[in-house]
C-alpha cells in the first residue's frame, strides 16, 4: 500500500520541521510506504526553503505556487499529485493540530470504508485548547452543514481525513469551487452523493503551538455561504 499525506502550507516553517519527521518516523514503524506532498502558497516565513532541506532526508514532493491561493485549490493539486502513485490520500493540518500517530488507526478503519474522517465529536474525540468561541463557531459550523447539506456525519469540517484513491478518482475535482474551510464540507458533500462509505473515528485535535490560526469571519461568511448555495440548488431541484 502507497500512502500520500497532502499537507497544505503557509507560514508554517516551524511546523513543517516537526510535523514531516513524524510522519515518516510513524511510517517507519508501521512499515507503510509513503511519501508527503507539501502545497505551499509563496510563504514569506521561508516555509518552502525548509521543506527543501528536509527532502534530503525524506521522500517529499514541494508544490511551489506563486501567491495565495488558499487551502481548497491546495488539496486539490495536492490530490491530483497524490493519485499518480498513491493508494490512500491524507489530507493533515501542518500545524501539528493533527497527531500522526492516528494514521494507522485510520488506515485500519479505511479497510471496512471508503473514507475516515478524524472526529472532535464522536465519542472519545475532543479538543484541547480552544477558547469558548473557537468551540462554538466550529459547532455552529457543523450544525449547519448537517442542516443544509443534509449530511448525518459529526464533524464535517475535521481536516484530518483518508480517502481511498477511487473516491477522489470518482468525483470530478474540477466541480468544487470553495476554498478556505468551505472546502471540506463541499468535498464531503460530493462524496457522500457518491455513494461512497464515509466512517468517523475519534481523534484529540490540539491548538496550534506556532503560527497563527487561519480562520477569518470571510472564511466563516463562505462556509455558510456555501452551505446556503448547495440546499437552494437542492431545493430548485426538487421542484
Amino acid at each position: 500500500m502507497n500512502v500520500s499525506v497532502v499537507l497544505p502550507t503557509y507560514n508554517e516553517r516551524q511546523n513543517v520541521g516537526v510535523i514531516i519527521p513524524w510522519i515518516f518516523r510513524v511510517f517507519g514503524v508501521c512499515g507503510i510506504r509513503g511519501k508527503v506532498i507539501v502545497v505551499d502558497d509563496n510563504s514569506p516565513d521561508g516555509t518552502s526553503e525548509e521543506v527543501e532541506r528536509l527532502s534530503s532526508e525524506y521522500d517529499i514532493l514541494l508544490i511551489k505556487r506563486k501567491e495565495k491561493l488558499g487551502l481548497g485549490s491546495a488539496y486539490i493539486a495536492g490530490f491530483r499529485e497524490a493519485l499518480k502513485c498513491s493508494d490512500v490520500v491524507f489530507e493533515m493540518d501542518a500545524d501539528l493540530s493533527h497527531s500522526p500517530e492516528e494514521i494507522p488507526n485510520f488506515l485500519e478503519a479505511l479497510a471496512g470504508c471508503d473514507v475516515v474522517l478524524g472526529s472532535r465529536y464522536v465519542p472519545f474525540g475532543r479538543i484541547e485548547n480552544w477558547s469558548l468561541d473557537r468551540v462554538v463557531i466550529s459547532r455552529a459550523g457543523n450544525l449547519i452543514a448537517q442542516q443544509l447539506l443534509r449530511l448525518r456525519i459529526k464533524d464535517i469540517t475535521t481536516g484530518y481525513r483518508a480517502y481511498k484513491t477511487q473516491v477522489l478518482e470518482g468525483i470530478d475535482l474540477d466541480l468544487i469551487n470553495s476554498n478556505g474551510y468551505a472546502f471540506q464540507a463541499e468535498l464531503l458533500y460530493h462524496i457522500s452523493g457518491k455513494g461512497f462509505h464515509i466512517t468517523e473515528i475519534p481523534i484529540v485535535f490540539r491548538d496550534r503551538k506556532y503560527g497563527e490560526s487561519k480562520l477569518s469571519k470571510k472564511e466563516i461568511a463562505s462556509f455558510v455561504g456555501l452551505c446556503l448555495s448547495i440546499f437552494f440548488r437542492g431545493l430548485k431541484r426538487s421542484r
